[in-house]
């Protein structure tokens, strides 16, 4: 659990650095969502793990890394169809939607049901921006990603420690 609490909280800092980015907003503004993941990390560090077995923790190895690889070069290619049509804002869109999808997977196989309404928010928001005109897509696509990353973590630590 711990491990993967500290990538939710590593990639919420990244997708809000996206809407502070967006927004115009200063580099020191970046201070906010550290404290916020410090905090979350902070607090799973308190909460006991749930037992794993060896064999069960490389399982979900293999999984997380084939699902982060298949991310990957979805990534890849969205990008490269978005600047290939002229579409250079859909790009942050697309990644919202890729890696909401990647949880999908995930979600079946560590087992986390969290993980389903973590992927289907993310497909949400990537979807709901595209909407949006080009250059206002960034903001809340960055902030809205953090939310749910964040969210889903104190959900998860939560419940780890009502186990």
């Amino acid at each position: 659990m711990r491990s993967g609490i500290l990538i939710l909280n590593l990639f919420a800092i990244a997708w809000c650095g996206l809407g502070l980015f967006g927004a115009g907003l200063p580099g020191m503004a970046l201070l906010v969502p550290v404290a916020i993941s410090g905090a979350l990390i902070l607090w799973a560090r308190r909460v006991p793990a749930p037992p794993r077995s060896a064999a069960d923790g490389a399982r979900i190895g293999r999984l997380v890394g084939i699902w982060s690889a298949v991310e990957g070069g979805a990534i890849f290619v969205a990008i490269t169809i978005c600047q290939n049509i002229g579409a250079p804002d859909a790009v942050v869109p697309a990644l919202a939607i890729i890696v909401g999808l990647h949880f999908l997977p995930l979600a079946c196989g560590i087992p986390v049901r969290l993980y389903y309404a973590t992927g289907l928010a993310l497909v949400s928001v990537g979807a709901a921006a595209l909407l949006l005109p080009g250059p206002d897509r960034l903001t809340p696509i960055g902030f809205a990603a953090a939310a749910i990353l964040w969210a889903s973590c104190a959900a998860l630590i939560g419940r780890a420690s009502r186990s």
